[in-house]
C-alpha cells in the first residue's frame, strides 16, 4: 500500500511538472505575439511645419496630431532628397540616393541586386500591397514594385471632384478605398501595406466642396488636410477590425514644399528645411511608447532598418540607415548626421547640384557658393555663416566629403518609358537634360557651374508656366517661357519646354530654331537632339533628321537611343542595309531594347527576310511579354516561315493584349482559314468588320470563304 501511494505520488509530481512545463511553454507562446502588421503611409510634398503636431495652427491635421500623441513623433526627421522617387527608394532600401542610384524622377530603374523591404518581408511570410497615387513618378517601371504581391499604380478611375491636376494622379480617397479593400481581404498572415498620398502636390486644390472657403488663400494646406483626412480612414479601419494593437503604422513625408520660402515655390531644386524637413511618426503595438517626442536628428534612410529590427529579421549587410527601435520604446538615442541632395538642378539644367549634411545644430550646404546655418538659432536658414564660422564650416565640409566617399554607388538600370510616361513627367517638370552629375564626374564645388540660388526667380516663372499649360493655356505659357529665354541663356530646360509648346502648336520652324539654339549653347543636352529630330521628321525633312542623329552619335557613340533613331530614319530613306547595321549596333549596346528588337524584326519582315526576323521578335516578347507590336509582327513572320500553328497562337495572344486591332484580327482570320479553321477564321474576320465597318476587305473575304465552303459541300 505504501509502495502504491509512493508510486501514485511520484506520478502526480511528474504530472504536475509536466503541467508546469506545458503551462510555461504556453505562456511563452501566449506572450510572444506574432509579428505585427505594418502600414507605411507616405504624405507626398508635405512639410513638417504645416502639421499641428509640429506647431502649425492654420491647418486641419487633427487625425495626424492625435496619431502622433498615441505614438512616437520625430521632431527633426529629414528626407534624403526633395523629390519623390529618390526619397521613397531610400525608405524602401535603407540607402541614400548615391547608393541606390535613383537620383531624380523618371530617369532610371532600381538595380535588381539592391534588396527592397517588401521583398524581404515577402520572404518572411508577409502579404504585401502598394497603392500609388502618382504612377508618373512611382510607377512599377522604376523598380519599386519588387516584392509586392499587388502593386496598384493604375491610372485614376474615380474622380469624385474636378481638379486641374495636369497629370494622371489619384485622389487620396480613391487610393485609400483601394488599400482598405485589399486590407479587408487579408488572411491570418501578417501584411505590409504601403499607401502613397499625393494630394498636397501642386497644382493645389482648395477642396472648396469639402472645406468651403477655409483654405481659399492657402490651397496647399487643403491638400495636406485631405491627405490627413484619408489617413484617418486607415486608422478607423484598424480600430474597427481589431488590428490596431498589432499593426505598426509609420507615417513619413517624402519631401516638403517651398511655398516661396527662399524664393522656391515648389520643390526639387533647393535643400533647405522647407523641402527636406518632413513629418515622421510611428504608432501601434505595445513597444511603441505613446506620447514620445524625439528631438534627435534622424533620416528616412532609417525606416527599413527600424522595421527589420522590430521584426527581428536580419538586415542586409549594406545599409546606411540605423534602427530607431530604442527611440520607439522611449529610450534615448543620439543624433546622427544626415545626408541630403538635389540632383535636379544639374540633371535639368547643368546647374550645380546642392548637397547637404545636417546635424542637430548645424547644416552645411555644398554648392558653388557654400552655406552654413546654425539651426538652433536660425531655423529658417536666413543667415549664412559660412564665411564667419570657419572652423565649423571646415569640419562639416570634411564630413560631407567623407560621406560622399564612403557611399558604395550603384548605377540605376535603364527604364523604358512610354510616350504617355514622358508626357506625364514633362507636365511635372521632370524631363530634360538626361544625365546626373555622377555620370558626368562633376565636382559640386566647381566654380564654373551656376549656383541654383541665382536661378530661383526664373524657376518660379517656369513653374508658373508649367501650371498654366496644365490648365490648357499654352499661349500664355509660351509668353512666360519666352521671357525666361530673353532674360538668360542658362535655363535650357525652359528653352526646351518652349520648343515643345511651339511644336505642339504646329509652329515647327520656331521650335527647330529653339532646339538648335539650345544645342549650339549646350551640346551636352542630349534630349534636344531627339526633340529636334522629332520636329524635323514631322516636317518630312528626313535627310536633316539623319544628319542630326549622325552628329549626335559622333558625340555619343555608346548611346543606343541615338543608333535606334538613326536606324529608323535610314529605314524611312530606303537605306535598308545601313538601317539594319544601326539597329544591330543599338542592340549590341542594349541587347534588351524592346523597341530595337521590334523595329529590326519588322524591317527584316518587310524585306522578305522572315527567318532573320523571328529571333528579334521573340527576344522582344521575352523582355516584354505584353508588347503588342512584337506579337503582331511575330504572328506574320511565323506564317511566312511555315509555322502557321505557332503563328496562330501568337496571334491569339496579340488579340488578348489588343482586342481592338483591326489588322491583327484580319490577318489572324486569314491565317485560320488557310489552316482550315474556317469557323474561327470567319469569327475573327467578323470582329475585324465590327472594328472598321467601312473597310470592305473583311466582307469580301467572308463572302469568298462562305462561297467556297458551300461549293465544297456540294
Amino acid at each position: 500500500m505504501r509502495g502504491k501511494s509512493f508510486f501514485s505520488r511520484r506520478m502526480w509530481i511528474v504530472a504536475c511538472a509536466l503541467l508546469v512545463l506545458v503551462g510555461a511553454g504556453g505562456l511563452r507562446w501566449y506572450w510572444k505575439s506574432p509579428r505585427p502588421n505594418i502600414i507605411l503611409v507616405t504624405f507626398d510634398t508635405t512639410r513638417a511645419d504645416h502639421l499641428g503636431a509640429y506647431g502649425y495652427e492654420q491647418g486641419l491635421t487633427t487625425a495626424f496630431d492625435d496619431f502622433a500623441k498615441r505614438g512616437v513623433l520625430f521632431e527633426q526627421a529629414y528626407a534624403p532628397a526633395p523629390i519623390t522617387l529618390p526619397s521613397h527608394t531610400t525608405m524602401l532600401t535603407g540607402l541614400y540616393p548615391p547608393e541606390h542610384g535613383l537620383r531624380v524622377n523618371g530617369a532610371g530603374a532600381l538595380a535588381s541586386e539592391i534588396p527592397l523591404l517588401p521583398e524581404i518581408l515577402q520572404e518572411h511570410g508577409y502579404q504585401t500591397g502598394a497603392f500609388i497615387a502618382a504612377a508618373p513618378v512611382l510607377g512599377a517601371q522604376f523598380g519599386l514594385n519588387r516584392g509586392f504581391d499587388n502593386y496598384d499604380d493604375a491610372p485614376a478611375k474615380m474622380l469624385s471632384r474636378t481638379r486641374s491636376y495636369g497629370v494622371a494622379r489619384r485622389d487620396g480617397e480613391e487610393v485609400v478605398d483601394l488599400a482598405l479593400e485589399w486590407l479587408g481581404l487579408r488572411t491570418a498572415e501578417p501584411f505590409f501595406c504601403w499607401i502613397h498620398l499625393y494630394d498636397a502636390h501642386g497644382p493645389y486644390d482648395p477642396f472648396t466642396e469639402v472645406y468651403q472657403d477655409r483654405f481659399a488663400n492657402k490651397p496647399y494646406d487643403a491638400g495636406v488636410a485631405w491627405e490627413v483626412q484619408q489617413f484617418d480612414r486607415v486608422n478607423e479601419f484598424l480600430k474597427e477590425n481589431g488590428l490596431e494593437s498589432n499593426t505598426l503604422v509609420v507615417v513619413a513625408g517624402d519631401h516638403g514644399e517651398g511655398l516661396d520660402d527662399h524664393g522656391e515655390y515648389e520643390h526639387g531644386m533647393l535643400v533647405y528645411n522647407t523641402t527636406v524637413h518632413v513629418p515622421f511618426a510611428f504608432a501601434g503595438p505595445q513597444f511603441v511608447k505613446p506620447g514620445t517626442r524625439v528631438r534627435e536628428v534622424v533620416s528616412l534612410v532609417d525606416i527599413m532598418p527600424t522595421l527589420l529590427d522590430v521584426l527581428e529579421i536580419p538586415a542586409p549587410e549594406r545599409m546606411s540607415g540605423r534602427s530607431l527601435l530604442p527611440a520607439l520604446k522611449g529610450e534615448s538615442i543620439e543624433s546622427q548626421d544626415c545626408y541630403a541632395e538635389s540632383e535636379m538642378p544639374y540633371y535639368m539644367n547643368r546647374w550645380c547640384p546642392p548637397r547637404t549634411v545636417i546635424s542637430e545644430q548645424w547644416k552645411y550646404i555644398q554648392s558653388t557658393r557654400p552655406e552654413l546655418y546654425n539651426l538652433e538659432e536660425d531655423p529658417e536658414e536666413l543667415n549664412n555663416l559660412f564665411d564667419t564660422v570657419g572652423e565649423e564650416a571646415n569640419r562639416l565640409q570634411a564630413l560631407l566629403t567623407n560621406m560622399l566617399e564612403s557611399f558604395q554607388r550603384t548605377q540605376a538600370g535603364e527604364v523604358d518609358l512610354s510616350e504617355q510616361d514622358v508626357a506625364n513627367l514633362r507636365s511635372l517638370g521632370y524631363v530634360a537634360g538626361g544625365t546626373s552629375s555622377e555620370e558626368d564626374a562633376v565636382v559640386t564645388t566647381d566654380q564654373s557651374l551656376i549656383d541654383v540660388k541665382d536661378m530661383v526667380p526664373f524657376v518660379s516663372k517656369f513653374e508658373e508656366a508649367k501650371h498654366i499649360v496644365a490648365e490648357g493655356h499654352q499661349e500664355e505659357a509660351m509668353v512666360l517661357l519666352q521671357e525666361i529665354a530673353d532674360a538668360t541663356e542658362d535655363y535650357p530646360e525652359a528653352d526646351l519646354r518652349l520648343g515643345d509648346l511651339l511644336a505642339d502648336a504646329g509652329r515647327h520652324e520656331e521650335a527647330v530654331t529653339v532646339y538648335r539654339s539650345v544645342l549650339a549653347r549646350r551640346p551636352d543636352f542630349v534630349s534636344a537632339y531627339f526633340k529636334l529630330g522629332g520636329v524635323l521628321a514631322t516636317q518630312g525633312k528626313f535627310e536633316e533628321v539623319e544628319a542630326n542623329f549622325r552628329e549626335f552619335i559622333k558625340a555619343n557613340p555608346d548611346d543606343p537611343a541615338g543608333h535606334l533613331e538613326l536606324a529608323n530614319v535610314l529605314g524611312r530613306l530606303g537605306k535598308y542595309e545601313e538601317a539594319i547595321s544601326e539597329f544591330r549596333e543599338a542592340l549590341r549596346l542594349a541587347p534588351d531594347s524592346v523597341a530595337a528588337n521590334v523595329y529590326l524584326g519588322h524591317l527584316l519582315a518587310r524585306l522578305q527576310r522572315p527567318k532573320e526576323a523571328v529571333g528579334y521578335l521573340e527576344k522582344a516578347i521575352e523582355v516584354d511579354p505584353r508588347n503588342v507590336a512584337a506579337h503582331e509582327n511575330l504572328m506574320m513572320v511565323l506564317a511566312q516561315t511555315g509555322q502557321p500553328a505557332k503563328g496562330i497562337q501568337i496571334g491569339l495572344r496579340a488579340i488578348t493584349l489588343n482586342p481592338k486591332s483591326f489588322e491583327t484580327r484580319f490577318n489572324l482570320g486569314l491565317m485560320l482559314v488557310q489552316n482550315q479553321q474556317y469557323a474561327d477564321g470567319i469569327h475573327q474576320l467578323r470582329e475585324a468588320q465590327k472594328i472598321r465597318p467601312d473597310d470592305p476587305r473583311p466582307t469580301q473575304q467572308i463572302r469568298q470563304i462562305e462561297a467556297a465552303l458551300r461549293k465544297g459541300s456540294r
